[in-house]
């Protein structure tokens, strides 16, 4: 089995951010209901207790009569997005960032549905570059090992594992940017704000 390929298929497979969107024109959805949408969109596990437990850290405001706002839903699916990358707290941080205190909604500096708007169509914008630049990976891969005697299994099983670590490394920088950047802000204060 060609193991490049196998890698094409997984990246082609990601669901668009964009399917939540319908969602996030509803007033209201119940718990059940915001996690099987995390769901559709997200490649992480995510359940009624993770919900819960950010609610309870203050990371969302506490639904009303059992219901979350399109702005909690759209907090929950940008906090269960980035919890693959980085902490709660720093997740926090950056949402915080944006919009001040994740309890309330009257201080924010742009509504969370419409951030998870544009936050979806960047990320399925740069899903597609993303998948044409994991195209052209493989073939690069195969360059460097052109000339190495390695039998086609052998040199397939090399190439993927370069592939897959390339992947890595490539998160991992941007793991790094990010959270210079959140330690930066958290030391100087707000960038772009007035002391």
């Amino acid at each position: 089995m060609n193991h490049l390929k196998e890698i094409m298929e997984i990246a082609n497979h990601f669901e668009p951010k964009k399917k939540a969107l319908p969602y996030l024109e509803l007033d209201s959805m119940m718990l059940s209901q915001v996690v099987e949408v995390a769901h559709r969109v997200a490649q992480n596990d995510i359940n009624n207790t993770h919900i819960q437990n950010w609610v309870k850290r203050k990371y969302l405001p506490n639904p009303q009569k059992k219901k979350y706002t399109r702005e909690q839903v759209a907090n929950i699916l940008l906090i269960n997005d980035l919890r693959n990358i980085l902490s709660l707290e720093e997740a926090s941080q950056l949402l915080s960032f944006v919009n001040l205190n994740l309890e309330d909604n009257s201080d924010d500096r742009i509504n969370p549905a419409k951030l998870y708007r544009y936050y979806s169509e960047i990320f399925d914008l740069s899903q597609k570059d993303w998948v044409t630049s994991l195209e052209q990976l493989p073939k690069e891969v195969n360059q460097i090992l052109a000339g190495e005697d390695l039998s086609e299994d052998d040199k397939d099983k090399v190439a993927a594992t370069l592939v897959i670590l390339d992947l890595l490394a490539r998160a991992n920088l941007y793991k790094q940017i990010a959270q210079r950047w959140l330690k930066n802000i958290s030391r100087a204060g707000t960038p772009g704000e007035e002391s």
